[in-house]
Formats: C-alpha cells, sequence, structure tokens
C-alpha cells in the first residue's frame, strides 16, 4: 500500500508526539515517586529524631513500659498523627514496648540491615506505610531499636492527582498538535499537488515555462531551484549543440594535425588492423606503406621478422601500452632498421581503437654503436694512463713517506738540540754555586788549619772562638744555600730532561712545568735581560704529555730570545694560563717585543720558514709548535702579531690529552 507524503507526515507526527507525551507521562510518574519517598524518608529520620529524644531518658533507666499506656492514647486516633505503631525491641529483637495498629509483623529487611539509609535511619515503603528503624540506647549500655510505621496514603494520592493531571493535559495537547499539523499539510498538499502537475511539463521536455512561486518558505525554495535548474538545462542544451559542431571542427583539426605530422603515426583497431596512417609514414617507409592501410602489418612486408611484431603485442597485452620499445623494421632501401614505438589507446565511432608513433632510430643506434667502439678504445687509452698514474703514486708515496720519515728525524734532531741548549744553561747556570760551595769550603779548610794550630799552641782565647764560629756559619750557609740552589737546578733539568727524552704521559702541574722551564732558560734571560711574569693560578692539574709543553715553552723562549728582544735592552715575558671550560685551559705566550709584520705571520708555522736562513735558523720551531699543540697535546693554537707591539700565542689545551696510538 502506498501512502503519500502528507499521510507519511501526519504518521510520523502522531508517532513522534506519542513517543513525546509517553516520555513525558514516565518521567513525570519517576519524579514524583522519588519525590515522595524522599519527603517520606526525611519524615520518617525527623520522627525518629524525635522519638529518640523523647524515649532515651526511660530507656536508659529501663523504664520504657511506663509508657505504654500513654503511646496506647497517642496511636488511638489516625487522624492526630501520621504515625501508625511504634514498637521498641532489645538488643535480641524482643519487644520491650509495642503501640499502635500494624497489620503486617516488622520488615525483615530493615532487621537484616537493608532498606534506604538516611543519617542512621533505615527506611522501606510496603502499600501506603512507611515502615522505619532506628537505634536506641538502653539500659547498661545496650542497643535496641526503635520500629515505628507512617501513613503515606496522602502522599500517595497527591502523586496520584498529579498523574492524571499531568496525562490529561498530554492527552489534550497530542490532540491538538495532531490538528494542527492536519491543518498545516493540507495547505502543503495542495501547493505540492500544483508542483507535481507543472513539473511534468518539465520532464516533458518543455523549459520554456517557469513554475509560479508563493511564499518563501522551502517549497517556494525548491519552485526556484526548479527554475533554475531549467534555466540551467536550456543553457547546457545550447552548450551541448555547440560542442558538438566544435567537435565536429576539432575532428576535422585532427585528421589534418594526423596527416601534417612529423612522425610517423598509423591507428589500427584492437586486433592490429591498420585503420588510417599519415604522410611521414610513407616518407619515411616508401610508397610500400600505403598498403598497410586495410591489412595487418604482417599481411606486408614491414617487420624485420614476425618475431619483433609479437613481442610489440605482446608488450600492449601486458601493459596496455607500449613506451618507446625497440624492434627492427625493413627500410624502403631493403636494409633492416631500427624503429621505437609508443601506443596510446583510443575510441573512435564508439570502438577501441589504438594509435601507433613510430620514430626512426637507425642512423642514432648507427652512430652510438660507432661511439661504442670509440669509447672502448678510449678505455683501454685510460687503462694505460690510470697504470701510468698508479706509478706516479706509488712514486709519490714513496717521496711522501720520506719526507715524513725526515721530518720526523728533524722533530728529533730539534728536540736534542733544545736539550743540549738546556744542558749548556745548567752547566753555566751550575757554575755559580758550585764555584762559591768550592771557594767557601777551601776557605773554610784553611781557617780549620790554623785554628788547629792556635788550639795546639794553647794560646786560644774566647773572642777567637767567637770569630771562628761565626766565619764556619757564614761558610757554612755559602755553602748550603750554593748547594741547594744547585740541587734544585739539577732536579728541575732532571725532570725536563727525562720527559723530554721518554715523552711518556703523566699528571704534572701547569705551574711547576712552567716554572721548571723558566729555570733552565734564567741565564739566557739574564743577558737579554728579560723579565718573566707568571700568572697561572696553582691546582691546574693535566693528564698529558709535560715533554710535549717543556718543548713548546723551550721553542716559544728561543724565538722571543732570537727575535723578538733581537737589538732590544730589555723585555718582558708573560706566561698566563686560564680556565676557559671544565676540560679547556688557555695558555698564552707574549711578549712585548718587535712583532712580526703580517707576511711572517701568515707563513709562521710553514715547515723551513725563517727569517734568519743562513744565520743558523731552521724554520722548523713554531711548526713544531703547531704539530705539537694540535697534534700530540689535541689543542688549537693562534698567534697575534703586529710590529712593535709583541706577539701573543694563544693556545686551547684540553687537560686529558688524547690517546696516542
Amino acid at each position: 500500500m502506498s501512502l503519500s507524503l502528507r499521510a507519511q507526515f501526519l504518521m510520523l507526527s502522531a508517532v513522534i508526539q506519542a513517543l513525546v507525551v509517553g516520555v513525558l507521562i514516565w518521567n513525570s510518574q519517576r519524579l514524583m515517586n522519588h519525590a515522595v519517598n524522599t519527603n517520606a524518608e526525611r519524615v520518617a529520620q525527623e520522627y525518629a529524631v524525635t522519638l529518640n529524644l523523647s524515649l532515651s531518658p526511660y530507656a536508659v533507666r529501663g523504664r520504657l513500659p511506663e509508657l505504654n499506656s500513654y503511646l496506647a492514647e497517642m496511636l488511638s486516633d489516625p487522624d492526630d498523627s501520621f504515625l501508625r505503631y511504634i514498637t521498641v525491641l532489645d538488643d535480641r529483637e524482643q519487644p520491650i514496648i509495642a503501640a499502635g495498629k500494624r497489620d503486617v509483623p516488622l520488615p525483615v529487611t530493615l532487621r537484616q540491615g537493608g532498606g534506604t539509609s538516611l543519617k542512621g535511619v533505615r527506611t522501606l515503603i510496603s502499600d501506603s506505610t512507611l515502615h522505619a528503624r532506628s537505634p536506641l540506647l538502653l539500659k547498661d549500655n545496650r542497643i535496641g531499636s526503635i520500629n515505628f510505621g507512617l501513613s503515606t496514603k496522602d502522599l500517595k494520592q497527591a502523586r496520584d492527582e498529579v498523574l492524571i493531571q499531568g496525562g490529561l493535559i498530554s492527552l489534550i495537547g497530542f490532540a491538538v498538535g495532531m490538528l494542527m499539523f492536519y491543518v498545516f499539510t493540507q495547505g502543503i498538499g495542495r501547493r505540492l499537488a500544483a508542483l507535481t502537475g507543472d513539473s511534468q511539463q518539465i520532464a516533458q521536455g518543455d523549459y520554456s515555462k517557469a513554475l509560479p512561486v508563493h511564499g518563501d518558505d522551502e517549497i517556494a525554495v525548491f519552485t526556484r531551484t526548479l527554475n533554475a535548474m531549467s534555466a540551467t538545462l536550456r543553457e547546457r542544451i545550447a552548450q551541448l549543440e555547440q560542442s558538438q559542431r566544435r567537435l565536429s571542427e576539432s575532428e576535422a583539426r585532427f585528421k589534418t594535425l594526423f596527416d601534417m605530422a612529423p612522425l610517423p603515426l598509423t591507428v589500427s583497431d584492437r586486433d592490429g588492423r591498420i585503420m588510417a596512417a599519415n604522410r611521414a609514414l610513407v616518407q619515411t617507409f616508401g610508397p610500400a606503406a600505403t598498403e598497410l592501410v586495410g591489412k595487418r602489418s604482417d599481411e606486408v612486408t614491414f617487420w624485420a621478422s614476425p618475431i619483433e611484431r609479437e613481442r610489440i603485442w605482446q608488450m600492449y597485452r601486458d601493459d596496455g601500452a607500449v613506451h618507446g620499445a625497440i624492434a627492427g623494421v625493413l627500410l624502403p632501401d631493403g636494409s633492416v632498421g631500427s624503429v621505437a614505438i609508443w601506443s596510446s589507446s583510443l575510441t573512435l565511432d564508439g570502438k577501441g581503437a589504438i594509435i601507433w608513433a613510430l620514430l626512426d632510430l637507425t642512423e642514432e643506434l648507427n652512430a652510438k654503436r660507432e661511439l661504442k667502439d670509440l669509447n672502448v678504445s678510449l678505455e683501454t687509452r685510460v687503462r694505460e694512463r690510470s697504470a701510468a698514474l698508479e706509478r706516479a703514486n706509488a712514486d709519490l708515496s714513496a717521496a711522501l713517506q720520506t719526507l715524513q720519515h725526515t721530518q720526523d728525524e728533524l722533530l728529533a734532531s730539534e728536540k736534542m738540540a733544545s736539550l743540549g741548549s738546556l744542558v749548556a744553561g745548567i752547566a753555566h747556570e751550575l757554575n755559580t754555586p758550585i764555584g762559591n760551595s768550592l771557594l767557601a769550603s777551601t776557605a773554610l779548610r784553611d781557617r780549620v788549619q790554623e785554628f788547629d794550630t792556635h788550639v795546639a799552641a794553647g794560646a786560644l782565647r774566647r773572642s777567637e772562638l767567637t770569630a771562628h764560629l761565626e766565619e764556619m756559619r757564614m761558610a757554612s750557609e755559602l755553602i748550603s744555600g750554593s748547594l741547594h740552589k744547585a740541587a734544585e737546578l739539577i732536579s728541575s733539568f732532571k725532570q725536563i730532561a727525562v720527559d723530554q727524552t721518554n715523552d711518556q704521559r703523566r699528571r704534572f702541574d701547569l705551574l711547576a712545568a712552567v716554572q721548571d722551564t723558566i729555570a733552565t732558560y734564567m741565564p739566557r734571560l739574564r743577558r737579554v735581560p728579560c723579565e718573566v711574569v707568571l700568572q697561572i693560578p696553582e691546582g691546574m692539574v693535566f693528564d698529558s704529555y709535560p715533554g710535549a709543553l717543556y718543548q713548546i715553552l723551550n721553542n716559544l723562549i728561543n724565538n722571543a730570545i732570537n727575535h723578538a728582544f733581537e737589538h732590544r735592552d730589555s723585555g718582558t715575558i708573560t706566561v698566563r694560563a686560564e680556565v676557559v671550560d671544565e676540560d679547556i685551559i688557555e695558555l698564552m705566550f707574549s711578549d712585548d717585543g718587535s712583532g712580526m709584520p703580517d707576511d711572517v705571520l701568515k707563513r709562521v708555522f710553514d715547515p723551513f720558514f725563517t727569517t734568519k736562513m743562513g744565520q743558523g735558523g731552521t724554520g722548523l720551531g713554531m711548526h713544531i709548535v703547531y704539530n705539537i699543540v694540535t697534534g700530540i697535546l689535541g689543542g688549537r693554537i693562534t698567534i697575534d702579531s703586529a710590529p712593535g707591539i709583541g706577539t701573543a700565542v694563544r693556545m686551547l689545551l684540553p687537560r686529558a690529552a688524547p690517546q696516542r696510538p
């Protein structure tokens, strides 16, 4: 059975309203039940508090039976109170007093701790009575219970009245709503019927008549949409007619372009039968190419072999197209040529077709073959040249090893020269304290002999003994001081010599290492004369190679003496150290000497570069310093210098040098 849209709308509205009314009635009943139960439980809690306060004085004294007559009289008239019965039970659930009318026994649920609990009062609604149970303190600190019942008849009656009135109001609203829906849909039905009749004209192909529009509601919007659609259809039909004309013109242009294309083109059906061929095909493959039209390519002389045609068609069947595949064909002169083939599927007159494009690659491939032969010849030449280069590289490697060996020997020579200079300085420095000690000891020996002679003669006086003891004390102090100074110099020299000769890694204090090095150069520094200022905090401990550090300082001091303070009456060398990072120390060696110009500064680290060529300079001093700082010690070095200002060598050295292989 087919229902109209209006009937479906009315039925849907009735179902929706019925559901809404049902939900409203159910929710009202739920809320009323909750309100009734909540109010009844609150009243029961208030009664429980009142009864507990009233009965407690009698209960703790064991005098509850005295209240039987009073409670019976109070509960005799049901209209005086909501309270219907009251029973007090002891801790063994035995009744102590009971008053009022009780239709049913005390609920077992309350005795078992069930029911609804509100502030210690448990309640249970049964029919029109609310049963309540509350604890009560009895004599001897026993816990009994007060059990009483309240009438809920009035509350249930009020609830039923509210539900009845709400149901009537909901039914009246339902009826009024259905009536309004009926009236509303009747007007919409007439308009839809009129719209349907007018729309049938459009369905029959009459797009010239516009549908009437009434109002601004959804039907009016739909009507306007139909009118717009009708106008659009008229425009699209006109555009379609124009497109058909353009398509005809396009087909004519395509045919012209197909014929005029410089690339050989053919069109075949899905079976391979040639449907058309352009002029370029005839120009490339000769007049025999015209025989292809209406035939398959294997029915005329075209392919170099039947295998070539089957291979190309197999590619098309597998991939749906051919993309630049190379195939052999017969050229007009009878020779075999090579063409690159492309294909693409299209539809002609509703049937599947294939357009084929051919590119003659014969000359290009011949040129590639010639180029390949040339490449083979070039590869032979390259191999011969590579062999010669390998031999040259072997010679260069040998020369490089020789240079490296020579450099190592020069470094060792420089180290030994530095050690020799150190020995000469120490020897010169030791001459003074040892000579003083020798002179003092010789004089002391002579004075002792004279003193022995004087004592043997028996003419010793107290003043002579005192003078002799003073001379001995002065001579002893002179000998002790000189020998102590010589011992310190020898200790410093020994440490430096050991570190420079064995080049072992150890932990050392930076300040002590610099002081030892400066001490060995003091004779030469005093001859300049040159003052040395140390700005190194105590406690800077390195885990590194002290011999390498001594060699750096030796070279820098030698450069300062030989270059910076040449032709100078005095000078100052400053050695400063500070912590840059937790593991990095900046060591700066600076002088206020003559400085270096830019051309010298740029080449200062180059090996064998010296400004005293022929005057004893090797040009390896700063090169050795650079290699030691960046290699052995794992640091970085920079130099700032200017003529007349001086030179500052900055070295960033890690506290722990890298491990050497």
